[in-house]
């Protein structure tokens, strides 16, 4: 006589929905208890700065070429959606405004924001996981080395040195895409091309610019390392909080991004 199969195992979505909101809310109170102790440490003056110049070259340098790759093709794929759109309505010579509005205001932070997200909170919330796991972090709480100071402090410094610097230079790797692509798809000259840009550009978008760069390091930095040194459990969890500080970093990139363009919005 053969075994009956087991049967499945009921999902009530009530209450995968509490658990998805009880964990949120846990992981929000654990992240802004981690950034109130990081910023402590920092007006302390109380800072690992060798720790923090490698930290910088990991998150900086080391995403130069991905950020670099993301933009040249954002910059291409908008500029040219762009160029014939306004093509058609006869404003070529304004492709150059939106496109570098678009580029200084939205594109340059969140490209470099979700592109660190990736690839630098990924290995932050993996690293961390599994130093909880093989007990590191228990061992420096026992050397009395406090974790946010040792290992938190110098990523959060490193990442608001180097994220303007990445959406910066997204910023300006999307400029020339578009420059280029304005000049092949709707024949405009780069000299027209940038005389729209000093038009449209004003010195408040640079500050939406930057304010969003160290919003999004805050983010990526302060969630990964909240994930990683509140996972416990196996090797199966280290692969459950990458992907969960992957989410969720992204996911509060475009919330915040949102919130910080409603906020600053004005007419031009």
């Amino acid at each position: 006589m053969t075994n009956l199969p087991a049967a499945r195992k009921r999902i009530d979505p009530l209450l995968l929905l509490e658990n998805w909101f009880g964990s949120g809310v846990r992981l929000i109170g654990q992240t802004l208890i981690l950034l109130v102790l990081t910023v402590k440490y920092i007006l302390r003056g109380e800072i690992d700065w060798k720790e923090v110049w490698r930290q910088c070259y990991i998150i900086g340098v080391n995403s130069f070429v991905v950020v670099g790759l993301t933009a040249v093709f954002t910059g291409f794929a908008m500029s040219l959606q762009i160029a014939r759109e306004l093509v058609l309505f006869g404003a070529d010579t304004a492709i150059g405004g939106v496109v570098s509005l678009a580029l200084v205001r939205e594109i340059g932070p969140i490209t470099a924001g979700v592109m660190v997200a990736g690839r630098v909170g990924s290995a932050i919330a993996a690293e961390l996981t599994t130093m909880m796991i093989t007990e590191q972090i228990d061992a420096l709480t026992v050397m009395r080395i406090d974790p946010v100071q040792f290992l938190v402090v110098p990523r959060y410094l490193a990442a608001m040195f180097m994220m303007p610097a990445l959406s910066v230079y997204a910023m300006f790797i999307g400029l020339l895409a578009g420059i280029q692509i304005a000049h092949t798809a709707a024949n405009l000259p780069p000299e027209t091309f940038m005389d729209s840009v000093k038009q449209t550009i004003l010195d408040r978008d640079f500050t939406v610019h930057f304010s969003k760069s160290w919003i999004n390091a805050t983010l990526v930095i302060m969630l990964s390392c909240a994930i990683g040194l509140h996972t416990r459990g196996g090797a199966e969890d280290v692969g459950i909080a990458t992907t969960r500080s992957i989410v969720w970093t992204m996911t509060m990139i475009f919330v915040f991004n949102y919130i910080v363009t409603s906020l600053t919005y004005a007419p031009r």
